[in-house]
């Protein structure tokens, strides 16, 4: 998945190591960017774009605007990443749970999951619920947050 130079900078606002592991994983700006269209896999080329800064009249612009770069790391490298990195810092972080509902009261929010491998319902008090659920979100609905689009 495209990661732009703010998302690297987050990366390495959590640490060195951090930064340094997304990149061992991801495909380097320079190697993308061309993107061909052809009739078939072996087929004629018909046409080529250069995208994700890869157009010499954008290079620069992206080369200045940040010290991290973009690359492709994907989800399957980023998230393992984050939840290693969420856990080493104190989070008590799950898999393989559904978010059910939630209620928000004035000193945090408690969350009604379910747990995929066993089937039981659980509650689970927090500070804050983040919903990183997607465009059609259950969490953003819940919470009375409408998307557009």
């Amino acid at each position: 998945h495209i990661t732009n130079q703010r998302t690297m900078e987050v990366l390495r606002d959590l640490g060195w190591e951090v930064e340094a592991e997304a990149y061992m994983h991801a495909t380097e700006q320079d190697l993308m960017g061309e993107n061909v269209f052809c009739t078939s896999l072996a087929g004629e080329e018909i046409g080529r774009m250069r995208s994700w800064g890869k157009h010499p009249l954008s290079r620069a612009e992206h080369l200045l605007s940040s010290p991290s770069h973009m690359n492709d790391l994907p989800q399957t490298f980023m998230e393992p990443l984050l939840f290693k990195t969420a856990c080493s810092r104190g989070t008590q972080s799950r898999m393989s749970t559904e978010y059910l509902s939630h209620v928000q009261d004035a000193d945090g929010v408690t969350t009604t999951c379910r747990d995929r491998l066993t089937g039981k319902d659980i509650t689970i008090r927090s500070k804050y619920l983040v919903g990183a659920d997607g465009g059609n979100s259950l969490v953003a609905e819940h919470a009375g947050l409408p998307f557009e689009g």
